[in-house]
């Protein structure tokens, strides 16, 4: 009977243990684990907020076809991943995942999800929403150098038509993903042919003033930086005409 009464007291200690080192495990698991959707991404280490930070300056609405730029440079993280929901083709991520540039071409609500890692780590996901509105106005076109000097290198009467599918081109080769300023030049090139076809004449000024452009400018630039040139020519087409 003194055996059984010094057991059994151990045997529930023990089991309480159990318990309480299960509830323990759980709950740390799930602490450690991030779901979006149907994706869950786990990690092993607890994050020091104090040390690494994931920071998100962006806009909270915009019009259709205005650029905005969505900026985590003030963080420091090793490395960024993003989605995007819904899935859209209109943005393009430079300076190595630090910035993001968006332009939608429809209205909508969009979510931006910005991952940050550091040492290994992954920090806690920061998550981002662009209202885009339409224009309830007509844009007014503000005669900065670089609008300016578009102007002035194409035609007096250029074709509404044919600035959208400029726009189009620009946007369409800038969201490709080239790594070499070459390629994006000579695809682009080709795109803005076909495009002219028969009015290439017309719109060769244009195009001779814009390489003489990234000539003068932009000889020492990076793929990024002509990326971002691509798509502020085409926001600039576009409030043209």
């Amino acid at each position: 009977m003194k055996k059984f009464s010094v057991i059994f007291p151990c045997t529930i200690v023990f089991i309480m243990f159990l318990v309480a080192l299960f509830f323990f495990v759980n709950r740390n698991e799930e602490k450690n684990k991030v779901k979006i959707n149907d994706f869950e991404i786990t990690f092993d280490q607890e994050v020091d907020s104090s040390d690494m930070q994931l920071i998100v300056k962006a806009p909270e609405t915009c019009v259709i076809g205005e650029m905005v730029t969505i900026d985590v440079t003030a963080s420091n993280c090793d490395t960024y991943e993003w989605l995007v929901i819904p899935e859209t083709v209109d943005y393009r991520t430079i300076m190595n995942g630090q910035e993001t540039l968006f332009t939608s071409r429809t209205p909508g609500t969009y979510i931006f999800i910005i991952a940050g890692t550091r040492d290994g780590t992954l920090l806690p996901l920061k998550n981002i929403t662009i209202i885009v509105e339409r224009s309830i106005a007509p844009l007014i076109i503000i005669d900065n150098t670089f609008t300016i000097k578009v102007k002035n290198w194409l035609p007096a009467n250029a074709s509404p038509e044919i600035l959208e599918k400029l726009a189009k081109s620009f946007e369409r080769v800038a969201s490709v993903g080239h790594k070499e300023v070459a390629d994006l030049v000579k695809i682009t090139a080709l795109s803005n042919r076909g495009i002219l076809g028969a009015q290439l004449e017309e719109y060769k000024p244009f195009l001779i003033a814009f390489s003489n452009h990234l000539k003068t400018n932009y000889a020492e630039a990076t793929i990024d930086k002509h990326i971002e040139l691509w798509f502020n020519l085409a926001a600039v087409l576009r409030e043209i005409k």
